[in-house]
């Protein structure tokens, strides 16, 4: 018997690994914080109840105003009015009264 046949027989395809990579710890993202919603305090509440129907707000730069937008919609707020300004941007907001015992 030659020597060569007490070898394995290689073929021409390549090795499949059985193990999955490992991802080097260097490269992980850091995890991401997120803070728990905090829930409205009892002063907040009764702001809300007592608060006025008209606001009007003074935003330096769109990612302020963009992010009480989002905040002030949901809380049933609509825009009257808005000016842009090189400086800043002037919206005046407005929510309409809702009846005793309503939503």
């Amino acid at each position: 018997m030659p020597a060569s046949s007490s070898q394995p027989p290689t073929s021409d395809r390549p090795r499949i690994l059985t193990k999955p990579y490992a991802i080097d710890d260097r490269v992980k993202r850091a995890p991401i914080h997120i803070e728990p919603k905090r829930r409205p305090s009892l002063w907040a509440k009764i702001g809300g109840a007592l608060s006025p129907s008209e606001l009007l707000r003074e935003y330096a730069n769109v990612r302020k105003y963009q992010e009480d937008v989002d905040r002030l919609v949901r809380a049933g707020w609509n825009i009257e009015q808005q000016v842009d300004r090189p400086e800043k941007i002037v919206v005046r907001w407005f929510r309409e009264p809702t009846a005793a015992g309503s939503p």
